[in-house]
């Protein structure tokens, strides 16, 4: 309740109250209606008519001034609720509508793409390697864009929402990359810190605060290493370059290839690196706007060749444990398809694990099923669809419900132009089915939708809702329904594609003891 509303029902009981006490006597009540003579009730209405032309006033005012005058705007940081002041909101949205809506800090922006996206109505989009509104009056105050907006400030601010805007949880680190644990250091996208000219600049900058401590801390005759890289992207690829250089002694690890996540982009995939004006100087060339996907692959793959750096592949970390007898950690992995664990004690670690971790597993028996196909041995479950190309008149069953999983469906019976798409040829197309353990996640972008629907209307694709893959087999995968847990069929197929989402690296850092903020 408000002040004013209550301020006006004490002031009506007061006025009751003094009414009754010109009354003469109880014996007078009974004359008249209510307890109260003409001219209490005339007082009363009088009070109120006069209460509601001043309110309305008021208001009138109020709204007069909002149009002429708008109401500065602030960073509430108590809150975490980003907000424009006055002259941004003239500068970048002067004709923005009154409802909730993103605004987009061009001075700001990185290009990253974050908020385009996370938004699942397709608001935004890249114009010029910037996020721009492009369809305001679709915005559902969803928020997730703001979230996904990993500058700060802000590039990216709902406006004209009520919703309190948490930003996304990043590890704590300070200014040399070290987390709350001592002699661990995080950097790249698990730390917060996107894009790849970014991650090469970190990855040689803690690399060199690493080697200056080590010079000045007292050896550690117990460790072998001195410094532990776990994963091997733009990051992790720097860090291993700049330890060969200060000849430290170092063990890349990584769960999958070298630069899995720059491999799993599409093919011939433009890569930005922004900021333009922060300038690189990292283990790897991130120099000058941009440039394709195979060219910086090979470019990056080159600089490891030409150091000599050695990277172990195909190598998971379980754990990371600080010693209880020395300045030094003790690293657990396990290696190759049979998983044989290995240790190392590594004096420091540098953690650029990525922010997605592992992708997530179907659960499935079979799931791990290797089969042979032209003289080769390959998995028979898809984890990721870098480049559509390399399946041609194939059975594949995709599983999901995202956006990855809708633009693969798409991707593997059509070819993209524009907002347009264009289906394969009879000897490139593929046999799809899209199964879904119930239906789509909310952030699946309206065009997805769009597309996938026209395939499964010209039947190029077949979808199955509320089913999950019970049993993966040679040539075929059973599948069940997800509420009973019947069989429903059986699904002849050549892959699996399993894109339903990587499992965040959020539980592997805490075990190390490293603290994640909630909000």
């Amino acid at each position: 309740m408000r002040k004013s509303q209550l301020l006006i029902i004490l002031m009506l009981l007061a006025l009751l109250l003094a009414i009754n006490q010109l009354l003469t006597g109880p014996s007078s009540l009974r004359r008249y209606l209510g307890g109260l003579p003409w001219y209490g009730w005339a007082g009363i209405t009088i009070f109120l008519a006069a209460a509601g032309i001043c309110f309305a006033i008021r208001d009138a005012r109020r709204a007069r001034l909002l149009l002429e005058e708008p109401i500065e705007k602030h960073l509430d940081e108590n809150a975490q609720r980003v907000q424009l002041s006055k002259e941004l909101l003239e500068k970048y949205d002067p004709d923005g509508p009154d409802y909730p809506h993103p605004v987009v800090i061009a001075d700001r922006c990185i290009g990253c793409q974050a908020c385009v996206d996370a938004c699942p109505h397709s608001v935004l989009a890249m114009v010029n390697n910037l996020a721009v509104p492009v369809a305001r009056s679709e915005c559902m105050e969803d928020t997730s864009c703001q979230i996904a907006c990993p500058v700060t400030p802000k590039a990216c601010i709902v406006v004209n929402t009520t919703k309190i805007i948490k930003p996304r949880p990043v590890p704590t680190r300070n200014e040399k990359f070290m987390t709350n644990v001592p002699g661990c250091y995080i950097i790249g996208d698990v730390s917060g810190t996107p894009l790849i000219k970014n991650a090469a600049n970190e990855g040689a900058d803690v690399i060199k605060h690493i080697a200056q401590e080590l010079r000045s801390a007292p050896p550690e005759p117990k460790a072998e290493l001195d410094v532990a890289i776990i994963g091997i992207g733009p990051a992790g690829l720097s860090a291993a370059v700049l330890a060969k250089q200060h000849n430290l002694k170092y063990v890349g690890i990584e769960r999958a290839d070298v630069l899995a996540t720059i491999v799993a982009y599409p093919k011939n995939k433009y890569l930005f690196f922004k900021p333009e004006s922060m300038p690189a100087h990292g283990g790897v060339r991130a120099d000058g706007a941009g440039t394709q996907r195979e060219t910086l692959l090979e470019s990056w793959l080159g600089t490891m060749m030409s150091h000599g750096v050695v990277i172990n592949e195909h190598e998971e970390c379980k754990t990371v444990k600080r010693a209880t007898d020395g300045d030094y950690f003790i690293v657990e992995t396990e290696k190759g398809e049979k998983r044989e664990p290995c240790s190392y004690r590594a004096r420091r670690v540098v953690l650029a694990v990525g922010n997605r971790g592992a992708p997530m597993k179907l659960g499935a028996p079979g799931e791990g099923m290797r089969i042979g196909r032209n003289g080769q041995s390959e998995d028979k479950v898809v984890y990721a669809l870098s480049n559509p190309d390399d399946f041609k008149q194939r059975k594949i069953v995709v599983v999901g419900g995202g956006n990855a999983s809708v633009e693969a469906v798409v991707d593997l019976v059509a070819r993209r132009s524009g907002n347009q798409i264009e289906f394969r040829a009879p000897d490139e197309i593929n046999e799809v089915t899209f199964v879904l353990r119930t239906a789509f996640t909310n952030d699946v972008k309206f065009l997805n939708k769009q597309h996938l629907y026209q395939c499964i209307d010209e039947g190029k694709v077949k979808i199955l809702f509320d089913t999950f893959i019970k049993e993966i087999r040679e040539r075929e995968v059973v599948v069940a329904d997800t509420r009973t847990k019947e069989e429903t069929g059986k699904i002849e197929n050549d892959y699996v594609l399993a894109l339903i989402g990587g499992a965040p690296p959020t539980k592997f850092l805490e075990s190390i003891g490293i603290t994640i903020p909630k909000s």
